[in-house]
């Protein structure tokens, strides 16, 4: 169990933190705290709970925050949407479908919505369509039997 978690401490320690995090940070404080307008986390999958997690922390934290499936923003949901948002999407491949979609829907119902992207691939379509990529580092998996997403 130890080297599990010594694992994941490598992990974590070895995600670059770059000048970006700043400015998704910058990002956030400006169109949720001075414009009035919310995060809008999004993510399939294990990243799809994860941005749950992350809307349900900024909530408690008394930062107007979603999370919108992005499967469901197709058949209306997206709706949720207002022009001062901000959208934080995960996506480990940096390739999902509906996660892809999503900035393309997104966009087309408010041009230059700023879109925070946390991938593991920083060359990937979605990073490419992001405001700001968050490149988490593409840490190999710490689960012995390669089964359980830890670090991705």
């Amino acid at each position: 169990m130890r080297q599990i978690l010594d694992a994941e401490a490598r992990a974590i320690a070895s995600i670059p933190v770059t000048d970006d995090y700043a400015r998704a940070v910058e990002l956030i404080v400006e169109h949720v705290h001075r414009r009035g307008g919310k995060l809008v986390t999004s993510g399939m999958g294990k990243c799809g709970q994860i941005a749950m997690n992350i809307a349900t922390t900024f909530c408690s934290t008394g930062t107007p925050a979603v999370n919108l499936h992005p499967a469901e923003a197709q058949h209306g949901d997206l709706g949720i949407l207002q022009p001062d948002d901000v959208m934080l999407l995960l996506s480990n491949s940096g390739k999902t479908r509906e996660i892809v979609e999503l900035v393309d829907l997104a966009r087309n119902l408010y041009a230059g919505l700023p879109v925070i992207v946390i991938t593991g691939k920083a060359d990937s379509p979605l990073a490419s369509t992001a405001s700001v990529t968050l490149f988490t580092g593409g840490s190999p998996e710490v689960c012995p039997l390669g089964l359980t997403p830890t670090t991705s």
